[in-house]
């Protein structure tokens, strides 16, 4: 007695899929699922509504708040800080940086990163919070080199860069 088995196989196949297809039982138990599913997707949205979602949301996605900041009122406040590279005064490209770290510390401190400095702050940004971060800490020590020492100078590009490094950081927090 010889059996084929792949004629068995298919002959299976087809049975099943033609029940599963036709039989008002699984169409049934098919539309109690949805049903199911539905609900259990509104329940979560609900939840999530109550817990307060966006903040959730983003200190999930990105490990820490976000500022609360007016977007316009932070275009306006770098725009002055870049309207100072129009001066060719090199004073004024140290301030413009001055300025840029004020801000960006301000920042963090609203994210919710603590430290007295700028320096500590950074400290405690974990590991792919900031992805600017390294250029933050290297803009940073340039601000510090303005401070501590008297003689140190920046010339344009050098400033367009680190203002750059900052309005890099603020594009990651959504400012711009």
């Amino acid at each position: 007695m010889d059996i084929d088995i792949v004629s068995l196989i298919n002959g299976l196949w087809k049975n099943s899929v033609s029940f599963y297809s036709t039989s008002v039982f699984v169409s049934a138990i098919k539309f109690f699922l949805f049903v199911y599913v539905v609900v259990l997707f509104a329940d979560i949205v609900m939840l999530l509504m109550l817990r307060g979602i966006s903040s959730d949301i983003k200190k999930t996605l990105y490990g820490a708040k976000r500022p609360i900041l007016s977007k316009s009122k932070a275009i306006v406040r770098f725009e002055t800080i870049l309207a100072r590279l129009e001066s060719e005064n090199p004073s004024q490209y140290k301030v413009a940086i001055l300025e840029a770290d004020a801000f960006a510390e301000e920042i963090l401190a609203g994210i919710g990163y603590e430290g007295e400095t700028m320096a500590e702050k950074l400290e405690t940004v974990h590991e792919g919070q900031i992805e600017s971060k390294a250029l933050l800490v290297e803009a940073h020590l340039i601000r510090n080199r303005i401070v501590h020492e008297a003689d140190f100078s920046l010339s344009y590009e050098e400033t367009k860069k680190w203002l750059d490094a900052y309005l890099a950081f603020f594009h990651e927090v959504e400012l711009f």
